[in-house]
């Protein structure tokens, strides 16, 4: 029998394909007059390829923005990647087994996000349709703790379409409602994405008790659970040229007066005025820009309520004539160097204009008694109605 088979094995080989097997790669050859025999060849081969392009997590490559304000990467549209064509998934090495795992999970997504690129709907939100919830799934949760501040999340929802707007304008809000328990929790955010961002809307919530009860239902729910969304009122800005609009009139200079999580909307606001400053020096049309434009003032209780103060920091350092920032704490740490207590009428007079004028706008949000105090402020400093924008006054 053991010469039957070397004799197989050697006219197999010498065949080029075995009748028994459908084997036709022979690295060595058998014949029973040996006497030296080749257990194993060892040789290079590819097993598995790290590294390649980036994804987000719904399957679509990504590409670096050199000139981003809070990002560095944007999706490419209609463009999707699963398996080892990727790279970012499994750091440094991949555990054993991963790679048909990550073929089927990043290419269900891929593939399930791809089939929405022709969806009808150009917008998620339909100005028509004003009281309508949209569900939307989960796409994501980031823990943000290093990046905006302590105890905060940023949770991604997909659009219905890959290359959907929101249909939301800048400084509009959103309520988001779902079930735990058989009970039906509903919390507002604004997001931080920004209006012509497709196919996502992200907001940035609290994960301890400031954050309300929404938040138990965002801590409980996965990628892939779907939630409802409904666009709200707010703040609804314009940033075309020359010059951004609101409410009919030309806006030349954003004061903003942020307490605790009322920066969220601030971030909107700032993130498309950097975007808007941008692409006006690129017209070469920089003379229509104001010097600071954009001017913060964002209070909180204590340090560890602050959010974003990274990103602001950075963002001041790349837009200095365009964004400026003051920080007020009520129980500052030992050695704060900034505004302590609640904020006043001089530090608005200083930090972020004075004396009021039309092409001016001062946006408010903050907890009611916090926007409460700022309209009093504003009034002593002869501000009228529509020089301010308070969120709870809307």
């Amino acid at each position: 029998t053991l010469r039957e088979t070397f004799s197989a094995y050697g006219a197999a080989k010498q065949n080029g394909s075995c009748p028994r097997t459908s084997k036709f790669v022979f690295p060595s050859g058998l014949d029973e007059n040996d006497r030296d025999f080749v257990v194993a060849r060892v040789t290079p081969s590819v097993h598995y390829c790290m590294g390649g392009v980036s994804i987000n997590a719904a399957g679509e490559v990504q590409e670096r923005i050199p000139e981003g304000v809070l990002g560095s990467h944007r999706h490419i549209r209609g463009l999707f990647a699963a398996g080892e064509v990727t790279g970012g998934l499994h750091g440094g090495n991949r555990l054993g087994g991963n790679s048909l795992l990550e073929c089927v999970v990043f290419g269900r997504l891929a593939g399930e996000r791809a089939a929405t690129v022709n969806h009808p709907q150009p917008t998620l939100f339909r100005p028509d349709q004003p009281d309508v919830w949209v569900p939307c799934v989960m796409r994501e949760v980031r823990n943000t703790d290093l990046k905006y501040g302590k105890h905060t999340r940023e949770v991604r929802f997909n659009l219905s379409s890959a290359k959907q707007l929101s249909g939301l304008a800048v400084g509009q809000y959103v309520a988001v409602r779902g079930e735990l328990d058989g009970e039906t929790l509903i919390g507002y955010f604004s997001p931080i994405t920004r209006p012509g961002d497709e196919g996502v809307l992200g907001i940035l919530c609290r994960v301890d008790h400031k954050g309300g009860p929404i938040v138990q239902l965002l801590d409980h729910i996965r990628p892939g659970s779907t939630v409802e969304l409904k666009a709200m009122g707010g703040l609804r800005l314009d940033f075309v040229a020359p010059r951004p609009m609101y409410g009919g009139r030309a806006i030349r200079r954003f004061g903003l007066l942020a307490g605790g999580t009322g920066i969220a909307p601030m971030i909107q606001i700032i993130r498309e005025y950097c975007h808007f400053a941008q692409a006006t020096r690129r017209r070469g049309d920089e003379a229509s820009l104001a010097q600071h434009g954009l001017n913060l003032v964002y209070a909180a209780e204590e340090e560890d309520d602050l959010a974003y103060v990274q990103v602001l920091e950075s963002l001041r350092t790349r837009f200095p004539d365009d964004f400026r920032f003051y920080l007020i704490l009520n129980r500052p740490p030992l050695g704060w160097t900034e505004g302590v207590g609640f904020v006043k009428p001089t530090n608005i007079k200083k930090n972020i204009f004075y004396p009021p004028k039309d092409d001016q706008l001062v946006v408010i949000c903050g907890p009611p008694v916090f926007e409460s105090a700022m309209v009093r402020c504003l009034d002593k400093l002869e501000f009228s109605r529509d020089q301010y924008f308070a969120y709870s006054l809307e």
